[in-house]
C-alpha cells in the first residue's frame, strides 16, 4: 500500500489521528487510499475526473510526469513574457534638468539593485512565490501542499547546484569576482537570515504557529532588504571593491586623492597624457553588464526554440587581468643568506612585477636585482614572451643571459616599443626568468653553491596607447523640428573633437518618446563613420508630415558602442556610455490653422493601436515560427545560427503555449504594465495547474508533497534559472549577475513568497470566529504539538505551520548556505574570485557543492519518511 504523501506543513507527524474518511474534496492532500488508488482531486486537475482514478498506476505516473515537465516549459515561456516586461519596465527613462548645470539629462527611474531585488527577483521567482500565494487561498488559510517546501528546496537548488554551475563553467585560468560587494553581502546575509528567522518562528517563539505579528514581520523584511541593499549600491556601508590597479583608487575615494594618484602618474608617465589615458593607467576599463532578465529570457528561448537574444563578449581589459596564469612557473621564495642553517645561497628577481609604458616611449628599462650571497659570479636567463601584444609589431623581442659580476646587485634590460600612428587597446608582454646559475667551486664536501629564481620571476608590460582617436559628441543636446506637411530629411550633427587619429566609428539609433516611430518620424539606426582626422559627420532623421496644432513630441537620437578606440563626451546627456541628443518636433504656425486638435488627438491614438497591433502580430509570428523567423547565417558569437533539428523538436513541443501566451499585450503598452500583470495571471494559473500535477505525481508514487516539492518541482522551476546563470557567468566580467542574482533571490522567496501569504492568513486567523474545520485539524492534536495555543479542545485560533519536516529542511540548508559563502570567500581569497580558477580546485569545489545539495535531498527525504 503506498504512503500516504502529506504537506510539507499540514498534518501532524506523529500517531495518526483517526478521523472519519470523507470524500476527497478540491484542494486536499495528495493521498492514496488503502486500496493504494490516488483519489486526489486538486483545483484543476485530474481533467478526466474521478474516471481517470481507475487508469493503471504506471499509466498515470507516465502522463503526469511528463505533463508537468510540460508544464514547467509552458512557465518558463510566460516567465520570458513577464521578464520582458520587467525590462520595459525598469529600463524607463526620465528627462529631466539639472539645478546645478541647468542642462536637461536622461535619467533611468528605476536604481538597478532595487529592481534586481524586486521586479528582477519576482520574476526570476514567480511560481515558487504564487504557488504559496495560490495555496493559502485556494485551501481557506490553511497550510497545505507544495508551497513552503518548494521555496526551501529551489533555494537549496540555486544555492548549491547553480553556483556549482557557475564555478566550472568559467574556462581554465580565469576567474569572476564579485565587483559590486557591498550589495552582495547584504544579500548573502539576509540569504542565510531568512531561513534561520523561519526556525526561530516555527521553531523558538511560537512553535508550529505563525502569529500575526511573526507573519507581519516576515514581509516587512522585504522593504527592509530593499532599503538596506540600496544604502549598501550608494555606499553607505563603505566600500569593498578589489583593487587591480596599483594605485589606490576605487569609486568612494574622495577628489583629493583622486588628484595625487593623477599627478603621481603624470610625473612618472609625462604630463601631457590626457585624462582619459590617466584613467586607463588607473583602472581597467568597466563594461556594461546585462539585467538578469537578459539571461533568464536568452535561456528560457534557447531551450524552447525561440527567437535568440544577442550577447556580448566580455571585454578585453577583464580578459588581460587574468592572463598570467598560462606561465604556470614554480615560484621560489629569496633565501636569506644571514641563515646560519644554510649554505651560502644568492637570489635574482624582477625589480618590480609590472611596468606601464606610453607606446611613444621608445624603450622601457626592466630592472633585474640579485640579492644573498654575492661572493661569486651568478647569471640568469631571460626572454620576452607575447601576450596581447605582439612581437615586431609591438616590441622587439629580446632574449639573452644577464652576466652579474662578483658583487654586482642589479642589472637592466632594454625592450624598445614599436610606435605606430594605430590606434590600439591597451597590450601586454611578459619578460620571464629561468635557469638560474651561481658560479662557486664546490666546497670540501663536494657541494656547490646554488642560486634560486626569487618571487618576482616575471614581469608584465603594459604599453599604453596615446594615438588619441578623439571624442565623439552631438553640436547640441537640444534640438527643434519644424513639422510640415510633408516628409523631410533632419540633419543631426556629430562633431569629432580633441583627437583624430585613425578612422573610427560609432552605432546610432532613435528611440521613441512622446514622438511615435511610423508616425512622427521614420526609426532608424546604422553606424556613422569618420575617416582619419574628419572632425564631423551627419545623421539624417527622416520627419514624417504629420498635421499638428499645438502637439508637441519628443524623441531621442542615441550614439553608443564606439569603435577604432574613439571615446563618447562624457560631460553630455547619457555620459561616457552614449550620448543623447532630443529632438521637439514642433507645429508649423501656418499648418496649426489647418488642423483640428480633437482630429490630432484621436490620430494619434488611433496609431498608437495600430503600432501595437503591430507588435501583436510579431508576438503571433514569433509563436508560430522557430526561433521566432529569425535564422542568422553568420557564424559570429553573437549570431544566433540557423535552427537546429532540437530547436524545430522542442518549438513543436512548447508550440500551444507560445500559442496561448501570444495573446499577452505586449510590453510597449502602458509602459510595460499591463504585460506585467497579464503575465502574472498567466503565471499564477499555469502554477495552479504544476501543483495539481506535482501532487497527483506524488501521489501515485506514494512519495509525501515534501519530497515532491524539493525534487521534482524545485527542479523544474529552477532549471531556467541555471542556463541564465551560467551565461551570465560566462559572458560577464564580473560574477554579480550570477552569483549576487541567487542570493538576492533566495531572500525574496521567504520574505515575499512566505511572508505575504503567511502574514494574510496568521491576520485571518486572528481576525476569525469559529470555525468547525480548523477545530476538527487542530483542536485534538497533542500538546507537544500545539500546546502553545492552549490545552486540547480550548485552544485560541492561529495559522498553523507545523515545523516537522520542514523545519528540518530549512536547518539543513540554513548549514549548508553558511558553508556555501564561506566557500565562496575562501574562493575569493585564494583565486582572486567566487567563480572560475584552475582546473581541479574549480571542480573540486562544485562537486562539494553537488554532493551538499544531494546530502540536502537525501536528509530532507529520509526525515520526511521517518514521519509518516
Amino acid at each position: 500500500i503506498a504512503p500516504r504523501a502529506q504537506p510539507a506543513g499540514g498534518r501532524p507527524r506523529g500517531p495518526a489521528i483517526k478521523r472519519k474518511k470523507k470524500a476527497a474534496t478540491p484542494g486536499a492532500p495528495a493521498m492514496a487510499d488503502d486500496d493504494g488508488v490516488c483519489r486526489y482531486e486538486g483545483l484543476v486537475l485530474p481533467l478526466a475526473g474521478k474516471s481517470e482514478q481507475e487508469w493503471p498506476n504506471g499509466l498515470r505516473i507516465v502522463l503526469y510526469m511528463l505533463g508537468l515537465f510540460w508544464c514547467f516549459m509552458g512557465v518558463g515561456i510566460i516567465s520570458d513574457v513577464f521578464m520582458t516586461a520587467i525590462e520595459k519596465v525598469t529600463s524607463k527613462k526620465m528627462h529631466l534638468k539639472n539645478k546645478e548645470t541647468g542642462k536637461m539629462y536622461t535619467y533611468e527611474v528605476w536604481n538597478p539593485t532595487i529592481a534586481n531585488l524586486s521586479l528582477m527577483a519576482l520574476g526570476s521567482s514567480a511560481p515558487e512565490i504564487l504557488l504559496n500565494v495560490i495555496d493559502i487561498f485556494a485551501k481557506n488559510f490553511f497550510l497545505e501542499g507544495l508551497g513552503p517546501s518548494t521555496i526551501v528546496g529551489s533555494a537549496a537548488f540555486n544555492l548549491l547546484m547553480i553556483i556549482a554551475v557557475c564555478i566550472v563553467a568559467i574556462p581554465n585560468g580565469e576567474v569572476r569576482y564579485i565587483k559590486e560587494m557591498p550589495v552582495y553581502v547584504v544579500t548573502a546575509t539576509c540569504s542565510i537570515f531568512a531561513y534561520v528567522w523561519l526556525l526561530i518562528i516555527l521553531m523558538g517563539t511560537s512553535p508550529n504557529v505563525v502569529t500575526a505579528w511573526e507573519g507581519i514581520l516576515t514581509f516587512l523584511f522585504f522593504p527592509i532588504l530593499l532599503v538596506t541593499a540600496f544604502a549598501a549600491d550608494k555606499g553607505y556601508f563603505g566600500a569593498f571593491d578589489k583593487q587591480d590597479s596599483p594605485y589606490s583608487i576605487c569609486e568612494e575615494s574622495t577628489k583629493e586623492e583622486f588628484a595625487e594618484a593623477a599627478a603621481a602618474i603624470r610625473r612618472e608617465h609625462g604630463h601631457n597624457l590626457t585624462d582619459e589615458q590617466v584613467a586607463r593607467i588607473m583602472m581597467a576599463t568597466n563594461t556594461k553588464r546585462r539585467s538578469p532578465a537578459h539571461y533568464r529570457v536568452a535561456a528560457i528561448r534557447s531551450l524552447c526554440g525561440g527567437r535568440r537574444l544577442k550577447t556580448v563578449r566580455r571585454s578585453l581589459t577583464s580578459k588581460l587581468s587574468k592572463k598570467l596564469s598560462f606561465l604556470g612557473h614554480k615560484r621560489v621564495m629569496p633565501v636569506d643568506a644571514d641563515d646560519d642553517s644554510l649554505e651560502p645561497t644568492s637570489w635574482i628577481q624582477f625589480l618590480a612585477a609590472q611596468y606601464v609604458v606610453l607606446e611613444s616611449c621608445g624603450t622601457v628599462m626592466v630592472k633585474v636585482i640579485r640579492g644573498g650571497d654575492l661572493e661569486h659570479p651568478a647569471r640568469a636567463k631571460y626572454q620576452t614572451k607575447d601576450g596581447t601584444a605582439a612581437a615586431t609589431s609591438d616590441y622587439h623581442a629580446v632574449e639573452g643571459w644577464l652576466e652579474f659580476a662578483r658583487g654586482e646587485t642589479e642589472k637592466t634590460i632594454e625592450i624598445k616599443i614599436v610606435d605606430d600612428t594605430t590606434y590600439e587597446k591597451d597590450e601586454d608582454f611578459f619578460v620571464l626568468l629561468s635557469d638560474v646559475e651561481a658560479e662557486k667551486p664546490a666546497d670540501e664536501k663536494g657541494k656547490r653553491g646554488k642560486c634560486v629564481i626569487g618571487d618576482n620571476s616575471q614581469t608584465r608590460v603594459t604599453i599604453i596607447d596615446d594615438d588619441d582617436p578623439g571624442e565623439l559628441s552631438f553640436e547640441v543636446e537640444q534640438m527643434t523640428a519644424v513639422s510640415t506637411l510633408q516628409d523631410f530629411k533632419f540633419p543631426i550633427k556629430v562633431l569629432r573633437r580633441n583627437g583624430g587619429c585613425g578612422t573610427v566609428s560609432v552605432q546610432y539609433r532613435t528611440e521613441g518618446d512622446s514622438a511615435i516611430a511610423g508616425r512622427c518620424f521614420d526609426a532608424t539606426s546604422g553606424t556613422l563613420t569618420f575617416a582619419d582626422q574628419q572632425s564631423e559627420a551627419v545623421i539624417y532623421v527622416n520627419i514624417k508630415g504629420v498635421a499638428r496644432y499645438a502637439q508637441v513630441d519628443k524623441f531621442r537620437v542615441i550614439v553608443s558602442d564606439p569603435e577604432g578606440g574613439v571615446r563618447l563626451n562624457r560631460e553630455t546627456d547619457g555620459g561616457e556610455d552614449s550620448n543623447i541628443v532630443t529632438i521637439t518636433i514642433a507645429a508649423d504656425e501656418e499648418t496649426k490653422k489647418s488642423v483640428d486638435t480633437v482630429s490630432s488627438m484621436l490620430a494619434a491614438k488611433w496609431e498608437k493601436s495600430m503600432i501595437g497591433h503591430r507588435s501583436w502580430a510579431d508576438q503571433l509570428k514569433a509563436a508560430v515560427l522557430v526561433n521566432g523567423g529569425e535564422d542568422d547565417d553568420d557564424d559570429d558569437d553573437e549570431g544566433g545560427g540557423k535552427a537546429s533539428i532540437i530547436d524545430y523538436v522542442s518549438h513543436g513541443i512548447s508550440m500551444p503555449w507560445k500559442m496561448l501566451f501570444a495573446l499577452v499585450p505586449p510590453p510597449d503598452y502602458c509602459g510595460g504594465w499591463v504585460c506585467f500583470f497579464c503575465a502574472l495571471v498567466m503565471i499564477g494559473l499555469v502554477t495552479m495547474i504544476i501543483g495539481d500535477m506535482a501532487s497527483l505525481l506524488g501521489c501515485v508514487l506514494g512519495i509525501p508533497d515534501d519530497i515532491t516539492a524539493i525534487t521534482f518541482v524545485a527542479l523544474g522551476t529552477s532549471l531556467p534559472d541555471t542556463f541564465a546563470s551560467k551565461a551570465a557567468a560566462t559572458m560577464d566580467a564580473y560574477a554579480d549577475a550570477s552569483v549576487g542574482n541567487v542570493t538576492g533571490s533566495n531572500s525574496v522567496n521567504v520574505f515575499l513568497g512566505l511572508g505575504l501569504p503567511w502574514m494574510m492568513a496568521a491576520i485571518h486567523w486572528q481576525m476569525s470566529g469559529a470555525s468547525a474545520e480548523w477545530d476538527s485539524r487542530y483542536q485534538e492534536l497533542d500538546n507537544d504539538i500545539l500546546g502553545w495555543l492552549g490545552d486540547k479542545g480550548k485552544r485560541q485560533r492561529a495559522f498553523v505551520v507545523e515545523a516537522g519536516s520542514l523545519g528540518f529542511s530549512v536547518s539543513i540548508f540554513s548549514s549548508f548556505a553558511v558553508l556555501c559563502i564561506l566557500l565562496l570567500a575562501v574562493r575569493r581569497s585564494l583565486f582572486g574570485g567566487e567563480l572560475g580558477g584552475d582546473g581541479v580546485p574549480k571542480w573540486i569545489s562544485g562537486g562539494f557543492l553537488c554532493f551538499l545539495w544531494v546530502l540536502y535531498i537525501v536528509l530532507s527525504a529520509w526525515k520526511s519518511l521517518s514521519d509518516q
